[in-house]
């Protein structure tokens, strides 16, 4: 029997992961204005000019940067807010937690969300992109986990949604961005996605563990 061989990816497209996986790290190291293309391009081995074939411009590698780091969360957050069966609805909201937090919580994305910010400040669109592809995305699968399991309460699953998402991250995020917390391990995660969603529903759908 002959063995199957996966097809080769185009050499232009490992050329441009590798710009992104350069672009990554100098962008979260320098930030955006200290982030000179002339020396990505360098550090990639390929000209100035074939970075602006890929990506445009500056701003377009940094969205497509941003995009890709947020793949992996939304793979995630999309795996944890489906496939209820045999769930019950505090299972599936302590899946969503832990997914959400170990991701929004840890310093690279900690990184990225300050740039995005600044950026978005001074007149970029990277921060609709971002809302768009990250949160607002997590927001969505939150109303079809709620909608799917229907809990008994007095706020809609729209309201639902918006306060348990608050409350997994609000005061966490709060601290991280400030400096006051430090990176929290998986058990850490754990345990605080343990205890956020057993006060949101006792608090929200009158729910007592």
């Amino acid at each position: 029997m002959t063995a199957s061989v996966a097809p080769l990816k185009p050499r232009s497209a490992d050329k441009r992961e590798e710009v992104l996986d350069i672009a990554s790290e100098t962008f979260l190291v320098k930030g955006y204005d200290g982030t000179s293309v002339s020396v990505m391009a360098r550090d990639a081995g390929i000209s100035k000019e074939s970075i602006y074939r890929y990506f445009g411009s500056k701003e377009d590698l940094f969205l497509a940067v941003v995009e890709r780091e947020l793949e992996v969360y939304r793979k995630g957050m999309q795996e944890t807010a489906s496939g209820f069966e045999g769930k019950t609805l505090r299972d599936a909201l302590y899946a969503v937690a832990d997914a959400t937090l170990k991701v929004a919580s840890n310093d690279r994305t900690l990184a990225l969300r300050r740039l995005i910010f600044q950026m978005a400040a001074n007149g970029s669109t990277v921060g609709h992109h971002y809302f768009g592809s990250g949160p607002d995305i997590a927001y969505q699968n939150l109303l079809k986990l709620f909608g799917h399991f229907e809990p008994s309460s007095h706020y809609s699953i729209e309201k639902l949604s918006g306060y348990f998402v608050s409350m997994v991250l609000h005061r966490i995020m709060l601290r991280r961005e400030c400096g006051i917390l430090p990176p929290l391990d998986d058990a850490e995660i754990h345990q605080r996605s343990l205890e956020t969603v057993d006060d949101f529903l006792c608090a929200f759908c009158g729910q007592v563990k």
